[in-house]
């Protein structure tokens, strides 16, 4: 699952460091919103503004928790 969204957020985002700690400073609007679109689009999950905060794009890590979490709550 890594893996794959690591890959997906990459290709859409490739100046953004991904293996960032602080991956949420170093996104502007326009990422973030691409984050979201692209992980709804990909996993068929609703991810809206709400989710959009520093503790759930921490790091890939967090975000991968943020979609997992969307996933069981299906």
């Amino acid at each position: 699952m890594k893996q794959k969204i690591l890959t997906l957020l990459e290709n859409e985002l490739p100046t953004v460091d991904f293996a960032s700690e602080f991956l949420f400073s170093e996104m502007d609007s326009l990422a973030v919103t691409t984050v979201l679109a692209v992980l709804s689009e990909e996993f068929k999950i609703t991810l809206d503004s709400e989710d959009a905060t520093p503790k759930n794009f921490m790091n890939i890590d967090s975000i991968v928790k943020l979609v997992e979490t969307k996933l069981n709550a299906k």
